[in-house]
């Protein structure tokens, strides 16, 4: 009987952690559309080619970061939960890190589905919270919350990457290897948002330094031509 009930108890939370999931990530999507549809139909000035760039292809990274995000908040969930009913976590410092991964990929859903909505949308997109800079900070914080919770795994199942069958005898060894990987992708994304960041600062620098040029060097032309020859 008490075996039936826990298979019972490990379906049930399955099914719901699926369904849940599901709908909010077509929840999210149905509304990022109605917000791209918008745009497409009110579309914002760009000057530069970098703009032209980055309002093309950032939106597919913030979709492909919030997605990825809810797929760790449905294994985390699920892990926690079994964790709660059955208390068979490998130890104290593991349900700890399951649960900052939990934190990481909630706020990774909320802030990167916000900004996706606001980086779209062409009014939206002029607060001063979708300046480059903002966004900046934002993927910072963020990218220090999925290295501290992938840490926190490796370091609180020492075999989790060494046992190939059962993380050294750790329940669900596959669910904890799955939070662990997702907060390894999530990483690699935001390491390369940090780059795409520091690419268009020095961008953005070098278009400054040589607006702030131009007129020096038109006045020194002007001065040659009418110097005494």
């Amino acid at each position: 009987m008490a075996f039936s009930t826990t298979e019972y108890l490990t379906t049930t939370i399955t099914s719901l952690t699926a369904c849940i999931t599901l709908m909010i990530s077509l929840s999210y999507l149905v509304a990022l559309s109605r917000v791209y549809k918008y745009a497409q139909a009110h579309p914002k000035a760009l000057n530069k080619v970098s703009g032209v760039w980055i309002q093309r292809y950032a939106p597919y990274a913030y979709v492909v970061l919030v997605l990825t995000s809810l797929c760790e908040v449905a294994i985390a969930s699920w892990l926690l939960l079994q964790y709660r009913f059955h208390h068979n976590y490998p130890n104290v410092p593991a349900l700890t890190a399951i649960r900052f991964l939990m934190f990481s990929s909630c706020w990774t859903t909320i802030t990167a589905g916000a900004y996706s909505m606001l980086f779209v949308h062409p009014t939206w997109s002029k607060y001063p919270i979708v300046s480059v800079g903002s966004q900046s900070i934002w993927i910072l914080v963020t990218w220090i919350f999925w290295i501290v919770g992938a840490g926190l795994t490796n370091g609180a199942v020492p075999r989790l990457l060494m046992d190939l069958t059962t993380c050294g005898d750790a329940a669900y060894c596959g669910h904890i290897r799955a939070v662990f990987a997702v907060a390894v992708v999530e990483s690699l994304i935001l390491t390369g948002g940090m780059a795409t960041v520091m690419w268009l600062a020095w961008h953005s620098a070098r278009d400054a330094w040589s607006l702030n040029s131009r007129p020096f060097s038109v006045m020194s032309r002007a001065s040659m031509l009418f110097a005494p020859r």
